[in-house]
């Protein structure tokens, strides 16, 4: 079969009609990012995905409203119909034209909203330019063998990382169905399973005859009974343990390229985790309550010292002026005071008409004893002498206070205690248990603290950034992409599946290499052994009829594994010439193909010395995973006696640059088969940062090749204006 032309018609960003016409060898189609490559492939795989076939997740397209473009619903009046259609013209095995159409039929609703009217999927034989539709497309893709499902998953892929079609643990049976004989065994193996056991059956009930003849044929029977029972529990653990094994392999496929990956991620989530905590807790540690500090911890009177200062030594100042006044004061109250006693004192004095002078005189005349007056003598004890004396006495008590005269109160110049009372408060403001003078110095260090503590947040978030961007390079590089967060959050999950794959191997293992082959052993040595008692007993000719059906259900075994064996190496020998095919001047390797012991499938590349190349690089991969398709294509070509073209999206995205146009130039030349690739090789950028084609290197292909692109002028932010332009590049 091959692809001559391909119409699409308003499908998504293909606006109008646009049409391929394809050789019988390579075809490209170079765009760019967003030019319309996926949509391409969508296009040939929507119009090649019947109805009636089971969908795999890459078969199943969106609603069907997604695929109408945009811009021809917005130029569609209320109440008029479009139509998206892709359309494909082939030739079938048997060189007959046939075309297969997919289309929609829509309308465009008085609301503004999208209809479908009608959905349609057809085949048409073609002969001159007449159409005539066939019976149905079913009549095309499997009785015509056209392109049918089974086909068709083995020959379109989209995406790099589809390309290993054995991630499918179902491929390998179908492969074997399609270009083996085996199917044709599964009657004689049903055939023989029942007459083994028949066999045995009735082998038991001639025994029970016998037993009274020969009692060692009857133990040997049940040892033999007893073993083949061990025997199934042993077969049965196997087969509990191989889908444990599998279980766990399977979920293991999904992320086995991306193990050592998600331990990397985990272990970073683990540092960044930690990290973040102690941001958290240094977060926590940043004290910049500082309006509260004003008042709770007395910030506000950091400028208060010299202030308090000065308003203590004012007040200092003003206290002891006030005391001087006071005493001063005091003091005049005290001199006004004697100087009226003295006075009145005086005035006594006057009215006795006395005054010192003539106290004096008088004191003399009592020492004298005479008369300062007169000058008589005055002795002691005589009146004159006495008189004197009296009157002396007399003086000095009117001039001593006498106790009932009271002091006056003592008055103050100052009625009220102001200055005193503002200079307790300022002393209390002085001893509020808080150091003032330390306030700046506590201050710089809350704010140097917390400086501190934020340049180290800043230097973690540093850490933290760097770690981030390491785990985003982790997911990019890695073959799963985002999805792998949940195996990340999940690691303990991730180990246990390895623990499971490992503890299910070890049983495997124990039971395939020991268990079952002992058991196996025994059986066969206590048959022998039976074989020799049973010719007394009459139970030989059953006990032969027992032994050829085991036998043969033994034969139908081998031979289904050496079937397994034979197609595996057919496989890797075509692979293998392909490889060798596409890896001109670059390492090769040998690809073999294989089941080990667990009967798992193996492909490995291999160095001529049969060492196992353990870490081959993307690209030797990629080649390895297309050999394998170009060899099961070539099989189909060889036991079907049909061929079909394989169609490839980005087969080639990791692909170093020049190593992907080698590997084209390579498939031109070397491989004789019809292949339709979407990439975006032979693109460059010129000085304006917008994409060309790289003229030279696709002068060194000689194939069909197209160019798709979006229309210039058209809006980021409208999809309407979208439309995706076909150019033919021509031989030049």
């Amino acid at each position: 079969m091959q692809i001559k032309k391909l119409i699409i018609y308003n499908f998504r960003s293909f606006y109008g009609k646009k049409e391929f016409a394809f050789s019988d060898h390579l075809n490209l189609i170079l765009g760019s990012n967003g030019d319309g490559k996926t949509t391409f492939f969508d296009a040939i795989n929507w119009v090649l995905t019947p109805d009636y076939a089971p969908k795999s997740n890459e078969d199943k397209m969106p609603e069907d409203k997604s695929l109408v473009s945009a811009k021809m619903f917005k130029e569609l009046g209320v109440g008029e119909k479009g139509r998206v259609m892709v359309s494909m013209e082939l030739r079938n095995n048997s060189g007959s034209l046939r075309i297969v159409e997919r289309s929609l039929c829509i309308c465009k609703s008085s609301d503004g909203e999208m209809r479908i009217e009608g959905r349609s999927h057809k085949a048409f034989q073609l002969v001159g330019s007449i159409r005539k539709e066939l019976f149905s497309v079913k009549d095309l893709f499997e009785k015509e063998n056209a392109f049918p499902a089974i086909i068709k998953k083995y020959h379109v892929f989209k995406g790099e990382d589809k390309l290993n079609i054995f991630k499918d643990k179902t491929t390998l049976q179908t492969l074997i169905d399609m270009f083996s004989e085996i199917k044709d065994l599964e009657p004689f193996r049903q055939f023989a399973k029942y007459a083994k056991d028949t066999s045995e059956k009735v082998m038991s009930g001639a025994r029970e005859k016998a037993n009274k003849q020969n009692a060692r044929v009857t133990e040997i029977q049940r040892d033999i009974i007893s073993l083949c029972k061990k025997l199934e529990t042993a077969e049965y653990d196997l087969a509990k343990a191989k889908a444990e094994y599998n279980e766990a392999q399977k979920h293991i496929d999904a992320i086995d390229s991306d193990y050592n990956i998600i331990q990397q991620i985990a272990k970073l989530e683990k540092e960044v985790a930690r990290i973040e905590g102690e941001i958290e807790r240094l977060s926590d540690k940043i004290d910049e309550e500082y309006s509260f500090k004003l008042l709770d911890d007395q910030w506000i009177l950091m400028g208060f010292e010299p202030v308090l200062k000065e308003y203590n030594s004012k007040l200092e100042s003003l206290a002891y002026s006030k005391n001087t006044i006071e005493s001063e004061f005091k003091k005049k109250q005290e001199e006004d005071f004697n100087k009226a006693r003295v006075a009145k004192a005086k005035t006594e004095l006057e009215k006795i008409a006395w005054n010192n002078s003539d106290i004096d005189k008088m004191k003399y005349m009592l020492h004298s004893h005479r008369c300062a007056y007169c000058g008589s003598e005055a002795p002691e004890g005589s009146v004159t002498y006495d008189f004197i004396r009296q009157r002396i006495n007399d003086v000095i008590e009117l001039l001593t206070p006498r106790p009932e005269d009271k002091r006056p109160e003592i008055k103050r110049y100052f009625s009220a205690r102001n200055i005193e009372e503002l200079k307790e408060l300022g002393l209390s403001l002085s001893h509020t248990g808080k150091d003032i003078s330390s306030i700046p110095d506590e201050i710089e260090s809350v704010f140097h603290e917390n400086e501190e503590i934020r340049n180290l947040i800043i230097r973690k978030n540093s850490t933290l950034d760097a770690l981030r961007k390491n785990i985003s390079e982790l997911y990019a590089s890695s073959a799963t992409g985002e999805n792998l967060k949940e195996f990340v959050s999940n690691f303990a999950v991730v180990n246990r599946w390895h623990e499971q794959k490992q503890s299910s191997s070890i049983t495997m293992d124990r039971l395939l290499t020991k268990t079952i082959p002992e058991l196996k052993e025994l059986i066969k040595k206590k048959r022998e052994e039976q074989k020799k008692n049973a010719k007394i007993t009459g139970g030989n000719p059953m006990l032969m009829i027992n032994e050829f059906f085991g036998l043969f259900s033994d034969a139908i075994e081998n031979t289904e594994a050496s079937t397994y064996e034979e197609f595996l190496a057919r496989l890797a020998k075509e692979a293998n010439v392909f490889l060798a095919q596409l890896n001109v001047d670059d390492f090769t390797g040998i690809i073999k193909i294989y089941l080990d012991r667990f009967n798992d499938l193996k492909i490995e590349l291999q160095d001529k010395n049969e060492k196992v190349i353990t870490n081959p690089n993307t690209s030797l991969l990629t080649t390895m995973h297309i050999s394998i398709l170009f060899a099961i294509s070539e099989l189909t070509r060889e036991n079907r006696d049909a061929e079909y073209p394989l169609i490839f999206d980005a087969p080639t995205s990791s692909f170093d640059e020049g190593k992907d146009k080698t590997f084209y130039e390579c498939l031109n030349s070397q491989v004789n088969k019809q292949c339709i690739v979407v990439t975006k090789s032979y693109l460059l950028k010129d000085d304006n940062g917008e994409y060309v084609t790289d003229t030279k290197a696709l002068g060194r292909i000689n194939c069909r090749k197209y160019r798709i692109r979006k229309q210039t002028g058209f809006d980021k932010l409208d999809i309407t204006t979208i439309d995706t332009l076909v150019e033919e590049i021509k031989e030049v």
